[in-house]
């Protein structure tokens, strides 16, 4: 994975613990909005990268269907987070199996 998409994926899964460990302490919609952000980078990462794997002849089939899935989650993720109740961690529960 690439360092960009890496770091934006800790991101996100950071501010979303921060943002549901904050539920009753101090809520307040900045660590959603980290979160959220940080997700809609890594899919634009993965999007690119997806991009150019596409044009290399060197590429496999696994290799792209692997990144369909990530973004696939990275778009999963921030429909969660919408949905959020902050009984859960939704965006670290969906990033955890981005590998």
């Amino acid at each position: 994975m690439q360092s960009g998409v890496k770091e934006a994926v800790e991101t996100a899964k950071r501010a979303c613990i921060r943002c549901n460990s904050h539920k009753t302490f101090n809520p307040n919609e900045e660590d959603r909005e980290i979160a959220k952000k940080a997700c809609k980078r890594a899919h634009t990462e993965l999007n690119n990268t997806f991009d150019e794997m596409r044009r290399e002849d060197s590429t496999t089939i696994e290799q792209l269907n692997a990144l369909k899935e990530a973004k696939r989650l990275c778009l999963d993720a921030m429909d969660d987070c919408d949905k959020c109740d902050k009984d859960r961690p939704r965006i670290r529960e969906k990033l955890i199996n981005i590998k």
